[in-house]
């Protein structure tokens, strides 16, 4: 019902519209017969009479009869016209006053026409002369037309000729609404049945697949030129009836007469538009079949170059897609040049201004379009990265999923596909990971420092001996290591390993420094970046003791105080063993805390190294101080964080410190 509906509101819209047309057409026709100068315009251009007083319509029923050209007097043309036309207009609405009595009366310059004793209007030598014709015959045919024009009125103008009129409206409103809920049934019925056998059709295995799709592609269009000429039908319905409810009446009769020839005159103009049209139709056809023959012919030659059944020197695989792109782009181009001419309304000024303001909209509006566009074309054949490629464009890193003509799309290992325009990327460096990795692999690094203390051969063997134990990293080309810098107080290597899977950048990066930390635990080498603070008073040195001669080696090393031995005091003499002592290191670290320069608890460990040494010397003891502890940390914190010891007669740098600090607080 809602379908029904919306239908014949749209019949009542198109019948609406034709009436207005109706009466657009009835009120242009009177003004025509008004002034007949634009309807019959004269051969005669000798007399001036023609354009100082254009010839003026006698209309009866909407329908001029004859036509006046001379002024009398001061009543011009339009004027008498006028006051003819009420005269025939009386004349045929009184009974009384029969058609015949119309005669024609001579007189010496004018002719009269009257009716019993009435003048209905006189004819002039100027009316005759601007019609061409001898007074006396002018004359007899104006006396004709109006006995005819009032013979017919009187006939017309009845009640049985009215009420037949009406009659005849409503069987010819009747018959085509009718037709159109008929029509609307047909086309329903036809619609239901054709989806229904096609959806039937294509749900069966055995349809090709080809066939399926062109019942899909092919149904649309065809529906809606089905629903295009539905309208048309509708719309010549309705003018029928327009033009048939029109003639019935005798007032709107030539209305309809001539909405009737309009409809006439429009589909011939129409028809012969299509007919002239006709060679310049065979030269787009023909054109349209060149050019698509020409991209058929470039996708398959385009296309086995691509897939590798045909080579040219010179012309890489990847170039073929772009360059099948480009020459689709010249050919339909060149192809809309020639066959512009030839298509309808091309040369009206209408479309060629729309032709101009679209040119400059696109001039104006697409300067980084265009820019992009041409990037992206020159990006392709630069051979910079293809599609599945691990590149790194900018601060960009991820796969190429692809490459567009105006972006470059990347999926990051976070699964973030990021856009960047051709632009960007012409002016970017672009480090394409995956070039490499097809054929001998590609290099991947990581640096780790460490202490001058452990030996470097050693750290060459665990970080080699990690890579070799990580997933997806070759044997061939082998893993190496380099050492780029020896800093202050540790060494770099850079350890260089190779594979064929830069997909799996990040997890092999992870796998790597996993297997180096376990590596160098099991080695029994820390992972660190050692800073050493010395006051260089004889102490050892970093040298690993393997490089040094054994007279040079260090020694356990302690202080001697020379003469008295007091309490907490621990001397070291020709080797033999030195008397131990326990330290309680929470006194020494109250002790040590009373230094902090007003009262901070944050007194450098230099501090306390400085203040010990100024100690050490006022006891007459001498001494070598090295410690790893932190430049900020407090002397409580530094002193109770060193390891339990039994005793303080173990070498070790915090122990010498200790004893030392000890001994100087007891004394």
């Amino acid at each position: 019902m809602l379908g029904l509906r919306h239908t014949f509101r749209a019949v009542l819209l198109w019948a609406f519209v034709m009436y207005l047309g109706a009466l657009a057409f009835v009120a242009q026709g009177q003004q025509l017969s008004q002034n007949p100068a634009k309807q019959q315009p004269q051969t005669t251009s000798s007399a001036p009479s023609e354009i100082e007083n254009p010839p003026a319509a006698v209309v009866i029923d909407d329908r001029p009869i004859f036509y006046l050209n001379a002024p009398v007097g001061a009543y011009t043309a339009a004027d008498r016209a006028a006051a003819i036309q009420q005269r025939i207009l009386d004349l045929a609405k009184s009974g009384d006053v029969p058609v015949e009595s119309v005669h024609v009366e001579e007189r010496a310059e004018w002719s009269e026409i009257r009716s019993g004793n009435g003048l209905i209007m006189a004819v002039s030598d100027l009316d005759a002369q601007a019609r061409g014709r001898a007074r006396q015959q002018l004359a007899a045919e104006n006396a004709e037309i109006i006995r005819y024009s009032a013979r017919r009125y009187r006939e017309a103008h009845t009640w049985k000729n009215l009420l037949l009129g009406l009659l005849y409206t409503a069987l010819a409103t009747l018959a085509c609404g009718a037709f159109l809920w008929g029509l609307l049934r047909f086309r329903r019925a036809v619609r239901t049945r054709v989806e229904g056998w096609l959806n039937s059709r294509m749900s069966q295995p055995e349809v090709p697949s080809h066939l399926r799709l062109s019942a899909v592609y092919l149904w649309g269009p065809l529906l809606g030129l089905g629903t295009v000429f539905y309208w048309i039908i509708i719309v010549i319905v309705l003018q029928a009836y327009v033009t048939a409810v029109l003639r019935f009446f005798p007032q709107t009769e030539q209305a309809s007469l001539r909405t009737t020839d309009w409809f006439a005159s429009q589909f011939a103009i129409v028809g012969r538009a299509v007919t002239d049209y006709l060679p310049n139709l065979v030269l787009v056809i023909v054109i349209g079949a060149i050019t698509y023959l020409v991209l058929r012919a470039d996708t398959r030659i385009f296309g086995d170059i691509e897939a590798g059944r045909l080579k040219i020197s010179g012309f890489y695989p990847e170039w073929a897609r772009p360059t099948a792109n480009l020459v689709r782009i010249l050919v339909l181009a060149l192809a809309a040049v020639v066959v512009f001419p030839y298509l309808p309304g091309a040369k009206s000024p209408a479309f060629q201004g729309i032709s101009i303001f679209l040119g400059v909209l696109l001039s104006l509006g697409s300067s980084s379009a265009v820019a992009n566009a041409v990037a992206g074309t020159i990006l392709n054949y630069t051979r910079s990265f293809s599609i599945g490629d691990m590149v790194r464009i900018g601060d960009t890193f991820g796969e190429v999923v692809e490459k567009g003509l105006l972006v470059t799309r990347i999926l990051t290992p976070k699964r973030e596909t990021i856009a960047i325009p051709n632009g960007t990327v012409m002016g970017s460096a672009v480090k394409n990971y995956s070039t490499e990795a097809k054929t001998t692999g590609v290099a991947l690094y990581t640096t780790v420092t460490i202490g001058y203390d452990a030996p470097w051969r050693r750290v060459h063997e665990l970080l080699i001996g990690a890579a070799l134990a990580t997933q997806d990293i070759i044997k061939d080309p082998a893993p190496y290591v380099l050492q780029t810098a020896l800093n202050d107080f540790y060494v770099a290597y850079e350890l260089n390993v190779y594979t064929r899977t830069p997909t799996r950048m990040a997890e092999i990066y992870s796998e790597l420094h996993q297997n180096i930390q376990d590596k160098f635990n099991e080695g029994g080498i820390e992972i660190n970046s050692p800073h050493y603070t010395a006051l260089r008073d004889g102490n050892t040195t970093t040298i690993p003791a393997g490089y040094l001669p054994e007279s040079t080696r260090p020694r356990l090393s302690g202080f001697v105080r020379p003469k008295t031995k007091r309490r907490g005091v621990i001397e070291r003499r020709n080797g033999s063993s030195p008397s131990v002592r326990p330290v309680n290191r929470i006194y020494l670290a109250k002790r040590v805390d009373r230094l902090s320069v007003y009262g901070s608890r944050a007194m450098p460990c230099s501090v306390i190294m400085a203040v010990t040494y100024w100690w050490g010397v006022t006891s007459k003891a001498g001494f070598r101080v090295a410690t790893s502890c932190g430049a900020m940390e407090t002397p409580a914190r530094c002193f109770t964080s060193l390891p339990e010891r039994s005793s303080i007669g173990i070498s070790s740098p915090e122990t010498i410190f200790m004893s030392m600090v000890e001994s100087g607080a007891a004394t």
